[in-house]
């Protein structure tokens, strides 16, 4: 009985049948997939007065405190810490809170950036190929889900190694949302 051909019309009532349950199985498994994650709102919080016990550089040159403010955050190519021993070596004396390394960009590998470096044996930490294209990852998400919002902060999250944390304004709000390690939004 298997070997025996099928109608045509039982052929048609198959079709019929299945095709429907074929959307709904695809459709259901495209938003089991498909992960809403709603940001959460920050509260805005009061600009924080740059710490004075702190010394800074910008672009290998001396700067004061003050001039940081001044800077347009979207400038800013990375920004690094030195604390401790690594500062005191910088400095030549015992610092507060240490010393902050910042580089705008286009100027990573400027020659005043790379002599001061050299200069002062100032190793800053590059970012490994895998946070790189996570970061990359969670700064596309927002600007394709929230093409009116403007970026204001990724980084790595403290509480989760490997994890992304994405601060952007959208609608006069700051809002917050958590990226694993490839980039995609997760509930916290």
């Amino acid at each position: 009985m298997q070997n025996q051909p099928v109608s045509a019309r039982l052929l048609s009532l198959r079709r019929v049948l299945l095709g429907p349950l074929a959307v709904a199985l695809a459709l259901g498994g495209a938003a089991a997939h498909a992960q809403t994650v709603t940001p959460t709102v920050v509260a805005n919080e009061p600009k924080k007065p740059l710490p004075t016990d702190v010394t800074y550089y910008v672009d290998g040159k001396l700067m004061a405190p003050d001039a940081l403010s001044t800077m347009n955050p979207e400038s800013i190519g990375s920004i690094n810490v030195l604390k401790g021993k690594e500062a005191e070596a910088l400095t030549g004396k015992a610092t507060g809170s240490g010393v902050i390394l910042v580089t705008t960009k286009g100027h990573e590998n400027s020659p005043e950036v790379l002599a001061f470096n050299k200069q002062h044996n100032v190793v800053l930490h590059a970012a490994s190929p895998a946070q790189t294209a996570g970061m990359a990852a969670a700064r596309a998400y927002i600007e394709k889900t929230y093409p009116k919002g403007k970026l204001k902060m990724v980084s790595e999250d403290k509480k989760q190694p490997g994890h992304y944390v994405v601060r952007f304004e959208d609608g006069g709000q700051t809002k917050e949302l958590h990226f694993d390690g490839q980039g995609q939004p997760v509930a916290q």
